[in-house]
């Protein structure tokens, strides 16, 4: 069994699901070499964002974990609240973020960290 790898611009975790689904489906029903299809999937789901069709922007924790990686669960509690109020235009409020939706979002920080290095 030969193995393949390739790297694609974006990772499955920080696509919407509409992202999801485009980019499974251009995957699905292109042909060719696998990290040329992946690479047209991707182009695929850049456009897409263009649109901003969701206007979504992505947890908190995920760009934390791209972009300030090392952060204590403290620090991290502290600053969450806030970061998930900006991320989500006033539909979270800080106070609605308790101890447990902190811990949850803390846990995948750690784990998305490590993808990123």
């Amino acid at each position: 069994m030969i193995e393949q790898s390739f790297n694609t611009r974006f990772r499955w975790y920080e696509m919407s699901g509409r992202e999801q689904m485009v980019w499974a489906v251009v995957y699905a029903q292109t042909r060719g070499d696998p990290g040329a299809v992946a690479h047209i999937a991707d182009q695929t789901v850049s456009l897409l964002r263009e649109l901003s069709i969701d206007g979504e922007a992505p947890n908190p924790e995920y760009v934390a974990a791209r972009y300030g990686p090392g952060l204590e669960f403290e620090e991290f509690r502290s600053w969450y609240p806030v970061a998930m109020k900006i991320a989500k235009k006033d539909h979270v409020r800080p106070q609605k973020v308790d101890e447990a939706a902190c811990r949850e979002a803390y846990d995948i920080y750690l784990q998305c960290a490590t993808d990123f290095y």
